[in-house]
């Protein structure tokens, strides 16, 4: 009897451990044929869930954001937290995206090398990977300071990478409060 396969949990899980091969190995240096090696995949059992490198790209940003949101599905969303709880869940996506911060940039760059500045704005995986995080913010820290609580995740993970060791959650929380206040 043929093995039955959920095709979209295949797709989710071939992407999520693409992930990983593409923050170690970064984008262009890195070809379909060596995806599919480290991915212990045949091309054609990769080709029949990802046409190509970027669909596969794509699926891995999407997948690596949602992961993240897994941190948050038990939190109360920002219709119904405290302010309190709107700065533990700013403080939960920060601490889930710290551990991989220098490696994404890393990947970011190197992408953004291979499609050109000029294309940053138009490019579906940049917008993907910015309008989920976007998202989180609002849904979980406030609906109307998102823009600025993006700009200042950035900035503390920046921070954090450039003073070589994990900020205090008090300082942190000073700057989110003075962003909500």
């Amino acid at each position: 009897m043929p093995k039955v396969v959920d095709h979209d949990a295949k797709r989710e899980e071939i992407a999520l451990n693409a992930t990983k091969i593409f923050l170690e190995h970064g984008y262009k240096n890195i070809g379909m044929r060596q995806l599919c090696e480290q991915l212990g995949m045949s091309k054609s059992a990769v080709y029949h869930y990802f046409k190509s490198k970027d669909e596969l790209f794509l699926a891995a940003t999407e997948a690596i954001v949602n992961f993240d949101a897994i941190v948050l599905e038990s939190r109360p969303s920002v219709t119904e937290a405290s302010l309190e709880q709107k700065i533990e869940n700013f403080l939960l996506i920060f601490r889930q995206i710290a551990p991989r911060f220098f490696q994404e940039i890393k990947l970011v760059m190197d992408y953004i090398d291979v499609i050109g500045l000029e294309n940053i704005a138009d490019d579906p995986c940049m917008y993907t990977a910015n309008q989920k995080y976007l998202t989180m913010l609002t849904n979980y820290v406030s609906t109307s300071h998102s823009d600025e609580l993006f700009t200042l995740m950035l900035g503390l993970l920046n921070h954090q990478l450039m003073v070589g060791k994990d900020l205090e959650d008090e300082y942190i929380v000073t700057q989110v409060q003075h962003c909500l206040n």
